[in-house]
């Protein structure tokens, strides 16, 4: 008798606990989200969100269990072609997405900064950290994200060090005199003191253009030059030391970052730290890989640009962060303030400086 009482106890137990858990399960909030991007999982700044974002928003949810985000991973060009994040975001298109701010100085202006201050860094985490620290001092970042209806959590550099690579062998200036190279928007006035023709582009067409001659070399990073194969038409590569820019900014739609529960909200920022160190992370392996990788697949020959003929290319420039800071000022940012603190940290962290730009 009393070991079917226990067994009749256990059954109870048994239920109640079964209960319990079914009760907490259905108490738990899927919370559906897209993100969208043009770029496929090769580009890092993907793949650091797949991998870092993700997973830490994840882990801190699991804490409490009350929610869970359910992603349909939209990347690749599935709901937007690159250039279209911002707009499709803006619009309810996707939720959360990557802004590559060089295809956007016109409406995101402050975050062209590295565009014009070539040959000041390479390293891309100082340049995230400068970022990061200036988003949270001048307000004008936010209202900025305002009039686009999103909310930045976090920018990244996916650049560290833009490099020339081409068709043709380049070791100094004047062998890029008369030719056609492809280079992003911002880029675009790099290519003046050498002569060439720039060529207005993006990293998802390169591939095409470089092969079928539309230009015939190209001002991109090693990441990129390995992981979409860019040295198999261009196997001649450049060290220039143009150095570290292009921002990528992680944003939400402003409706639905209204809607999120604090919790949510909490996790995302935690998460939005996790993708930057990772985004880094990947850009500087990749780049060493990528280099590795087009060396021996595509004989790619490496070429470090002559110290006197980096000096030459910085100073052959205009002043193109003072042009930028008055016409950003003129329009009501404080964009001189904003480009000597930048250079100030530049200066504070030792970076290697060929040009002083907030100053000529």
């Amino acid at each position: 008798m009393a070991r079917l009482l226990t067994r009749t106890a256990i059954i109870a137990v048994t239920a109640l606990t079964t209960g319990a858990i079914s009760s907490a399960a259905l108490a738990q909030e899927t919370i559906k989200l897209t993100f969208i991007s043009g770029y496929p999982v090769a580009a890092t700044w993907i793949a650091a969100f797949e991998k870092g974002f993700v997973p830490h928003v994840k882990a801190a949810l699991d804490k409490d269990g009350k929610y869970k985000i359910d992603w349909n991973f939209a990347h690749s060009g599935q709901v937007v072609k690159p250039r279209g994040e911002l707009e499709g975001v803006e619009t309810g298109l996707g939720d959360v997405t990557s802004v590559p701010g060089a295809f956007h100085a016109d409406k995101i202006p402050l975050y062209n900064l590295p565009y014009v201050t070539p040959f000041t860094t390479t390293d891309p985490k100082v340049v995230a950290d400068a970022y990061n620290i200036l988003e949270n001092e001048f307000s004008e970042f936010s209202r900025d994200w305002d009039k686009f209806n999103q909310v930045s959590l976090s920018a990244t550099t996916n650049v560290d060090d833009y490099i020339v690579i081409s068709s043709f062998p380049v070791r100094q200036l004047s062998d890029l005199n008369g030719k056609k190279v492809g280079a992003a928007g911002p880029n675009l006035p790099w290519v003046t003191p050498t002569g060439a023709a720039g060529v207005s582009t993006n990293l998802a067409d390169a591939y095409n253009s470089l092969n079928t001659g539309i230009y015939e070399a190209m001002i991109v990073w090693r990441q990129a030059m390995g992981a979409f194969k860019l040295c198999e038409p261009a196997p001649n590569m450049l060290e220039a030391g143009l150095g570290a820019a292009s921002m990528h900014i992680l944003t939400v739609n402003k409706d639905v970052w209204a809607g999120l529960p604090d919790a949510v909200k909490a996790a995302f920022t935690e998460g939005a730290a996790s993708w930057n160190e990772l985004q880094s992370k990947l850009l500087v392996e990749g780049a060493a890989g990528g280099v590795e990788r087009c060396v021996a697949d595509f004989k790619t020959v490496v070429t470090p640009m002559a110290d006197s003929e980096r000096k030459k290319w910085a100073m052959g420039l205009p002043p193109l962060a003072l042009e930028w800071a008055k016409r950003e000022d003129d329009k009501g940012y404080p964009a001189s303030t904003i480009l000597t603190k930048y250079m100030d940290y530049m200066r504070a962290n030792d970076q290697p400086l060929l040009r002083q730009w907030d100053k000529e």
